[in-house]
């Protein structure tokens, strides 16, 4: 029996090289499969939009799948929207375990707003390879200038319906970029985001932030495992502090929803904090 490798249906996967990070990202791209549907399609396929809202995943590697098949069946009854899919990651090779520890290292730099020479040290140590880390700004511009202008030029995408989805460094980089670019995403889903980083970068961001602005016109669906506070661990602590200033700063056109979900831990959480929050995000 022969094999093949398995693939997402109807999506594709492109090359970009960043001019504002110098660095290459693997873009994995899933269209609605009612994208391209021929007139009196029948159900599921028969209201479809002109444009789609558009989900950004950050650490496509491993959850541009797991975030296109949420979506697609979630939508099959009505009450959510399909979306267009971009997961945003790193190239790879055939060795699994070599693929996963550069999609790891690889992080670093892009999802973290400011140096940690501490945890470049740690990640070296671990996975025997440079980790630099602390260019969140230059990864935000690709997004913005790079990566969005060819989405929206290139597809049926509704500018007014972005989605940007991410987990642990990816929840810590898109609290980031809430706070850096608060326009440029209507909706943001941020899961068990690690506030500790860059002694509690965040919190100092944030409350800079408030000194200079009273709107911030986002949607945000914040979400943490209950099992991911610990001696060493003050991810729920700071998770739940976060929702209060941001709940209390009463930004105008800022709307929270947050989550602490029973017997989960920082990996468990990912599935059911993805579901909830793209129901959320593309509740019709």
């Amino acid at each position: 029996m022969t094999s093949e490798p398995a693939t997402v249906l109807a999506s594709e996967m492109r090359m970009m090289e960043s001019k504002h990070t110098g660095r290459k990202y693997r873009i994995n791209i899933g269209l609605p499969l009612g994208y391209s549907r021929s007139p009196g399609e029948s159900w599921p396929f028969n209201d479809t939009p002109a444009k789609w809202p558009v989900v950004y995943v950050l650490d496509g590697n491993w959850y541009f799948g797991m975030v296109t098949d949420i979506i697609r069946p979630m939508a099959w009854c009505g009450s959510t929207s399909d979306a267009i899919i971009v997961g945003i990651g790193y190239a790879e090779g055939n060795n699994p375990i070599e693929a996963f520890r550069e999609s790891f290292t690889r992080r670093n730099i892009d999802l973290t707003p400011v140096r940690s020479e501490d945890e470049e040290k740690s990640m070296e140590e671990k996975h025997k390879r440079p980790t630099p880390s602390g260019d969140a700004g230059n990864f935000l511009k690709f997004i913005k200038d790079e990566l969005i202008p060819m989405v929206e030029k290139e597809y049926h995408a509704d500018p007014s319906r972005r989605i940007l989805v991410g987990h642990s460094y990816g929840g810590l980089f898109a609290a980031f970029a809430m706070l850096e670019a608060p326009d440029l995403f209507n909706t943001l889903i941020v899961g068990s985001p690690t506030l500790s980083y860059g002694n509690r970068f965040t919190f100092q961001r944030e409350e800079a932030f408030a000194r200079e602005h009273k709107k911030l016109p986002v949607k945000v669906y914040l979400y943490v495992g209950d099992l991911e506070e610990g001696i060493n661990d003050s991810t729920v602590t700071d998770t739940l502090r976060l929702a209060a200033i941001l709940q209390g700063r009463k930004y105008e056109g800022f709307s929270l929803v947050r989550q602490v979900f029973l017997d989960q831990n920082h990996c468990e959480v990912v599935a059911p904090g993805f579901q909830a929050g793209l129901k959320f995000a593309l509740k019709k």
